[in-house]
């Protein structure tokens, strides 16, 4: 599980363009995204891993988005270390009704797994994501923090 946060990198940029209320209505929603995921994951190589879940994001009132998400990890540093660095893809399809008629989501990032005992850990990640909601693109650059749980792997 991790909750994130994510600005707008565009928002500032669109924002200052839009002069009349005509245009500043076909803005997209919200400069601030934030959330949180749940992900079950397996890691059939000591190099790379999967995960998938649900990712709940808070973009404006009428945007409340429930995702898929898909997150496949690549290791990066030497497994026997202490922390495991990786970089990571997500992407995700939105699965409820909202204000968006379609919404979805990609993104890159790099991440680090800091070990706190056998079967427990927590993670930090740093991502570019690209949210899409009805043809509008918005990229955000975002921060997460999560805990993580193994049940057949020794950190």
């Amino acid at each position: 599980m991790d909750a994130n946060i994510g600005f707008d990198l565009g928002s500032m940029i669109r924002n200052s363009k839009a002069k009349t209320d005509y245009e500043k209505s076909k803005l997209p929603p919200g400069k601030y995204n934030y959330g949180f995921s749940v992900l079950a994951g397996y890691q059939p190589f000591n190099w790379f891993s999967v995960s998938g879940g649900l990712r709940y994001s808070y973009i404006d009132p009428n945007f409340h988005l429930i995702y898929y998400k898909v997150q496949p990890n690549f290791y990066i540093n030497d497994p026997e270390t202490d922390d495991l660095v990786y970089l990571f893809a997500n992407f995700g399809n939105k699965i409820n009704r909202t204000a968006a008629k379609n919404a979805g989501f990609f993104g890159i990032g790099i991440g680090a797994i800091e070990p706190l005992s056998k079967r427990f850990g927590h993670q930090f990640q740093v991502s570019l994501d690209d949210q899409i909601i009805d043809g509008e693109s918005s990229v955000f650059i975002g921060i997460s923090y999560g805990i993580i749980l193994f049940s057949n792997k020794n950190l």
